[in-house]
């Protein structure tokens, strides 16, 4: 169930009540067999595309767009593994349907998800989300975010980005 409405049709928050070991697992085999990409982390892992297993988070997303009545179809999806000083520079994630996010270990609220306008100079609003493990945020793909570092020795934040893109 959407659990809150941060903005109006374009961020909410869902938590994940499924199995976290089996997602355990799977982070594991990706770990193992995945040595990863460079695109806007600063430090940090980021896995190739997934195209295997997470079934019942996907369903646990799929159930969060029908609650807030959108017709999605999954584009794809990664694992993030940021340690204490690692970041991700500002981006977005296209023009063409919602992005999700997926906590599944955070190690301190010092490490917030930042949002800012697409046109900075004519809208300077920004805001920041401090996630909980086992959150997901739902929030339009356009929407430019970063992810700030904790800067904390030893800590470790790992997270699943999806893309969805709209249907009719």
């Amino acid at each position: 169930m959407i659990e809150k409405v941060i903005s109006k049709e374009s961020f909410f928050i869902k938590n994940f009540e499924g199995n976290t070991k089996i997602l355990d697992k799977h982070v594991a085999h990706i770990l193992e067999f995945d040595r990863g990409r460079k695109i806007t982390n600063e430090g940090g892992y980021q896995s190739n595309d997934i195209t295997f297993g997470f079934e019942e988070l996907l369903l646990s997303i799929n159930q969060g767009f029908k609650e807030i009545d959108q017709n999605t179809v999954l584009g794809n999806f990664w694992l993030n593994i940021n340690k204490g000083t690692d970041y991700n520079r500002p981006h977005i994630h296209g023009f063409t349907g919602w992005s999700v996010v997926y906590y599944h270990k955070i190690c301190c609220d010092q490490s917030p998800i930042v949002f800012s306008s697409l046109v900075p100079c004519i809208q300077k609003n920004c805001f920041s989300f401090v996630p909980k493990s086992q959150q997901i945020i739902f929030f339009n793909s356009w929407y430019p975010h970063s992810v700030q570092s904790c800067n904390q020795v030893n800590h470790e934040r790992v997270s699943l980005a999806f893309n969805y893109l709209f249907t009719k």
